[in-house]
């Protein structure tokens, strides 16, 4: 039988603290193991930003060298046209993309926005320049990159207001993908005369827009919510 040292209540034999005061129970008899803190770590760990540059160093040596490759075969072996320009140029878009925001600390998102845009827009206009197509699809190709560039930007500055949910950050992608597909369908019927593209944005925007009433519900009901954090971990 003992007592807290505290309070002096009975404890049970089984109990770690008072069911009182909530002192400690010690137990002289009993020899616990204390383990202490080491004051270094023993794993090597890297800062954040230095991981992401040096993942940055990999892939822009990875794509420099995969273009000389391309470049040489191009040359000496699949003689031809200058295919290798176009792949160029498909590298340097993907590492404007994806590769160069890894480089620095905290780059400002719209200033990436307009950087990124330009980008696109240099490698299709080069693109169209190479191969000399009609007017019309050069016009198409770069109202549809205007339109996404918009949305992005809209979206952009929607998020930058107040933090917002996951579920009202679906509804929005869903409403914009839906309105960038019709705008999209007309532009290429307005600058080709293709009526099947008009088609296939309307078809898009529909699809969008009923998956976007669904997400409103779950938006607005928390039980569907809570399911869906529950069951996807989001």
């Amino acid at each position: 039988m003992s007592y807290c040292v505290n309070c002096g209540v009975e404890l049970d034999a089984s109990a770690k603290k008072c069911a009182l005061c909530s002192t400690p129970v010690i137990n002289p008899n009993v020899h616990t193991a204390v383990t202490e803190e080491k004051p270094f770590s023993e794993e090597l760990q890297m800062p954040e930003g230095i991981k992401k540059r040096f993942i940055a160093f990999l892939l822009t040596s990875a794509m420099l060298v995969a273009s000389i490759v391309m470049f040489f075969l191009n040359v000496f072996f699949i003689r031809g046209n200058f295919w290798s320009v176009y792949v160029l140029c498909a590298v340097i878009l993907v590492w404007v993309l994806f590769v160069f925001p890894l480089f620095g600390k905290k780059i400002n998102p719209f200033l990436l926005w307009a950087f990124d845009t330009l980008a696109v827009s240099g490698f299709f206009g080069m693109l169209f320049g190479m191969l000399k197509p009609n007017l019309s699809v050069l016009k198409c190709v770069l109202a549809v990159i205007v339109l996404v560039s918009l949305s992005v930007l809209i979206l952009m500055i929607w998020l930058k207001q107040k933090k917002r949910h996951w579920t009202s950050i679906t509804v929005i992608l869903l409403l914009e993908s839906a309105i960038t597909s019709v705008l999209s369908g007309i532009a290429v019927t307005f600058f080709v005369d293709n009526y099947n593209f008009f088609v296939v944005g309307i078809v898009i925007g529909i699809c969008a827009f009923v998956m976007m009433l669904f997400f409103i519900y779950c938006n607005r009901s928390k039980h569907i919510r809570a399911w869906l954090n529950k069951a996807f971990y989001i």
